[in-house]
């Protein structure tokens, strides 16, 4: 007991040498620079005077606390550019709200007057680009048929007309569409061999939710669901 106590003693000298309180626990805190400057000097007080601290192992300990220092700070700065930047994304897709976009899919909506318009990603050059519109049954009730195209956006339309050329009923004769919901298929001649290709629809925004992290902005469509604002083609 007597040894145990004579330890506490020395370490409650110590405490005191070091001008910290005896009985009240450590808290863990930031350092800022002029705590650093504090140990410092406490260091240079308290070092063995046959074994002096070189002046080299100072300027390396201040180098390191400024190098911890100007991380923190480059991180602090860059958590303001990226919050900035969100909220200058969020500003932007929430103009978006009512307007259509170009995006990825294959669901696309015949309007009760007017066109529904689309693209075909063609990945390269080809003969020949042919689309097709599929109704809720998954019958094929129109064929666009949009010639040679080089790598890019082929673009089309639909006015709703299915003509006596796309139907397989003879003796039938132009006749127009429902309007609602349709399916958009394409498909390219390459070499006398055709292959599907991806296809994107025009799709309306009927709102903008913004995301946690590192998921950006999204766009809830009326046909598409949700779609990243980073997957937008076009805003028209």
């Amino acid at each position: 007991m007597d040894s145990i106590n004579k330890v506490g003693d020395k370490s409650a000298a110590s405490f005191e040498a070091l001008g910290l309180a005896k009985h009240e626990p450590l808290k863990p805190k930031q350092l800022k620079q002029e705590d650093f400057m504090t140990l410092m000097m406490a260091q240079m007080k308290h070092q063995d005077p046959l074994k002096p601290m070189e002046n080299t192992e100072f300027v390396s300990q201040m180098a390191q606390f400024s190098s911890l220092e100007g991380i923190k700070d480059m991180k602090d700065s860059f958590s303001t550019l990226a919050t900035t930047l969100q909220s200058a994304q969020a500003l932007q897709a929430s103009s978006m709200v009512g307007r259509s976009v170009l995006i990825p899919g294959s669901a696309m909506e015949l309007p009760p007057a007017g066109e529904m318009h689309g693209g075909v990603d063609v990945p390269a050059e080809t003969e020949q680009v042919n689309v097709k519109i599929l109704d809720g049954n998954g019958q094929i009730i129109k064929n666009i048929e949009l010639g040679k195209h080089a790598e890019g956006l082929a673009t089309f339309s639909w006015d709703g007309v299915i003509s006596k050329a796309d139907s397989k009923v003879p003796g039938s004769v132009d006749q127009k569409a429902r309007p609602g919901k349709y399916t958009v298929q394409a498909e390219m001649l390459v070499d006398g061999k055709t292959q599907a290709v991806s296809t994107l629809v025009t799709d309306k925004v009927n709102s903008v939710s913004l995301g946690k992290g590192n998921q950006g902005v999204t766009l809830n469509l009326s046909n598409s669901g949700s779609k990243l604002l980073a997957d937008v083609r076009e805003i028209l």
